[in-house]
């Protein structure tokens, strides 16, 4: 199976803010889960330097996007876009505060050159963290994070890609949190009451063939299989150990995420971790 060759990756730096109003913490006894300890915002960037380094030293062009205190969750910048070569779709999160995310974003995308489609719609919700390219087909969760229309709109701006839709059972918001890809035609899954029917569904909606990497169940959030996968390499982040190469159950932290920038070859895998990324 082909892949994306990707040369540039999008970050965004850590506002202060993001300590006490992101929704990574303000909503998550909403949807049924503890929330926990505050984020160490100094850890945290300097966590997150460590990231964007690790992503320039694997063969990335990193455009460091800077916080903006108004936006405590503007570091999760993978949400508010989805690149397929050249053209863009800028998503409708599911709070306002997070679609203003979006102008900044926008003006980075246009200055690259890309095609850049909006969604107008006020019935879609669509965030880039609850869906994954395979690089020839896409999966979109379906939760209070994205809906059926968000997933049609993204089925109309890249009509020559199947679009599937994946339901996600609730706290889980986000499909990547359960599910993405590892490598070509691998795709990480979580094994836990959320990933196992998701994968059931990914199995059966699919065109193209997949093998499951599974990753133990754990805690929700405490061990999500939320990696990056581009050129080659698989990054995910460690729970503090030194190992350099991926043990069951390692990814643990959330990874910020990246916009990857792609072109298509084929490729094939090496590992690499990076430190904890602040624990969101």
């Amino acid at each position: 199976m082909s892949t994306a060759k990707f040369t540039r990756a999008i970050v965004r730096q850590i506002p202060h803010s993001i300590r006490e109003h992101s929704e990574s913490y303000e909503d998550r006894e909403d949807i049924g889960l503890f929330k926990h300890e505050l984020i160490d915002v100094e850890k945290a960037r300097q966590e997150h330097a460590v990231y964007a380094q690790t992503l320039r030293e694997l063969g990335l062009d990193v455009i460091v996007m800077p916080a903006d205190e108004s936006l405590p969750d503007c570091p999760f910048v993978e949400d508010i876009c989805v690149i397929v070569g050249k053209r863009a779709l800028l998503t409708r999160p599911l709070t306002e505060n997070r679609r203003l995310e979006a102008d900044a974003v926008e003006k980075v995308l246009v200055d690259l050159g890309l095609e850049v489609h909006k969604i107008d719609d006020d019935e879609a919700i669509l965030e880039g963290g609850n869906l994954f390219f395979t690089g020839q087909e896409f999966f979109v969760g379906l939760s209070r994070c994205s809906n059926l229309r968000g997933a049609e709109i993204l089925s109309s701006t890249f009509p020559e890609y199947p679009v599937h839709t994946i339901p996600l059972e609730p706290p889980e918001c986000h499909l990547k949190g359960v599910a993405c890809m590892a490598a070509p035609g691998v795709i990480a899954v979580a094994e836990s009451k959320w990933g196992i029917p998701a994968w059931k569904a990914i199995r059966e909606k699919a065109k193209f063939p997949y093998e499951p990497l599974w990753v133990p169940d754990a805690e929700l959030y405490e061990s999500t299989c939320d990696v990056i996968y581009f050129n080659g390499n698989l990054l995910h982040c460690t729970s503090g150990r030194k190992e350099e190469t991926v043990k069951a159950g390692e990814p643990r932290w959330f990874c910020l995420g990246a916009i990857l920038l792609p072109m298509v070859v084929s490729s094939t895998i090496q590992l690499h971790h990076t430190v904890e990324l602040g624990n969101i």
